[in-house]
């Protein structure tokens, strides 16, 4: 069995028979909940675009690219990362014989405050990794930052506490748009024996294309925050 990429609920696609389940079952067209900050909503993936309630925070910043304060980022933050961490506890509890049980996640305004505060970690987000990783879980990274920036990225990171088992970005040259570099990540991983359990970013490119079992989305204020 997977799991829904943006569903609270694990999704059996064997039974799936309708098109509408086909296209949850390829991420492409996912319906189904999110929860996006101070409020939880309707979500539709990829196909149609992921239409999302604007945080309160965002609604209060008023004017296009105005964004919150990061206290308010925080608290808009703060649910999605309770979301995680509740899920992993039953999620990583479930774990059967041989599995290799991965969370996989955006770095730039996901794990890392980079916006507000270039290296910070968030710490909501650092703690449920820290518990993924004491519950048997590898802690991977993919993101559209470049490839000549493998090991400052990776020192970035563990200086902000995060164990790093693995980190994908963009390659040398041409590449694919975001969603295709970071879809080409889960799949590399995937290859290398894990099951993605969860996927933490901040933009829909981090979710199209399914290949793991829930998704987690923190805001980026209609794509304000990068």
């Amino acid at each position: 069995m997977s799991r829904d990429p943006v569903r609270n609920s694990p999704v059996d696609h064997r039974a799936e028979r309708t098109h509408e389940e086909h296209l949850k079952n390829t991420g492409k067209g996912v319906v189904g909940k999110m929860v996006t900050g101070k409020r939880t909503t309707l979500a539709l993936g990829a196909a149609l675009g992921m239409l999302l309630a604007v945080p309160l925070s965002a609604q209060a910043a008023g004017r296009p690219g105005a964004l919150p304060s990061e206290s308010e980022w925080l608290g808009d933050v703060a649910p999605v990362a309770a979301s995680l961490q509740d899920y992993l506890k039953d999620r990583l509890a479930q774990g059967t014989r041989g599995e290799k049980p991965a969370v996989v996640l955006d770095i730039d305004n996901t794990s890392l405050a980079t916006h507000y505060d270039r290296g910070k970690p968030v710490e909501a987000i650092l703690k449920a990794t820290v518990y993924a990783h004491e519950h048997g879980a590898a802690v991977l990274f993919a993101s559209y930052r470049g490839a000549d920036e493998q090991d400052s990225t990776t020192e970035e990171l563990r200086s902000a506490g995060y164990t790093v088992d693995g980190l994908c970005l963009k390659p040398h040259g041409d590449s694919p748009g975001k969603a295709e570099v970071k879809l080409g990540c889960r799949k590399k991983y995937e290859a290398q024996g894990y099951t993605l359990v969860a996927n933490v970013g901040n933009r829909s490119t981090d979710f199209e294309g399914g290949h793991y079992e829930k998704g987690f989305k923190l805001p980026d204020y209609d794509g304000q925050l990068s």
